[in-house]
């Protein structure tokens, strides 16, 4: 059975907001760490004092009042347009369209502007999920001392958030 969730703006600044928000990313980070063989995950590191000072528009997707996913946007920072700086669903909701549809929530508020992401290369299910998008790769490069690939990639702005869930 599937359950029903809804999606609204957050206040990343409040406590309690930040706290769900950062409980989640933990462990959807904890799932990527994983799948990408990483030991060390810079995401991880984060704490909930600093999510609560992100210059980032948080987007949140909650069944009844459990926050279960969210999305966050910010400039990207080489001026490309917007950059989506996280997506993440919790391990338990995942598969239920979730991430999709907050996916799409960024892409239709962009107006068919440029939009970046980036994720481990080795993540499969983020680049299917945004290639179905319309995303394109615009570069990879290693970090850190295992060294990790990561992969940059963009939505064109001749896109429009239409054609995307066509596509999709």
């Amino acid at each position: 059975m599937r359950s029903e969730y809804r999606l609204e703006p957050v206040d990343h600044s409040a406590l309690a907001i930040a706290r769900q928000l950062h409980a989640v990313q933990m462990s959807a980070y904890a799932q990527e760490a994983q799948l990408l063989g990483a030991t060390y995950f810079p995401p991880l590191e984060r704490t909930v004092d600093e999510l609560r000072t992100y210059p980032e528009e948080f987007v949140a997707a909650f069944i009844e009042d459990q926050l279960v996913g969210a999305v966050s946007v910010w400039p990207d920072p080489e001026g490309l347009g917007a950059n989506i700086a996280s997506l993440v669903v919790a391990p338990p909701y995942q598969r239920r369209g979730i991430g999709r549809r907050l996916l799409a929530t960024v892409l239709a508020k962009r107006g068919g502007g440029v939009v970046t992401v980036q994720t481990g290369a080795r993540n499969v299910p983020a680049l299917t999920l945004y290639a179905q998008a319309g995303f394109v790769e615009l570069r990879r490069w290693l970090v850190g001392h295992e060294p990790l690939e990561l992969v940059k990639l963009y939505r064109p702005a001749s896109l429009t958030p239409e054609s995307s869930e066509n596509a999709a």
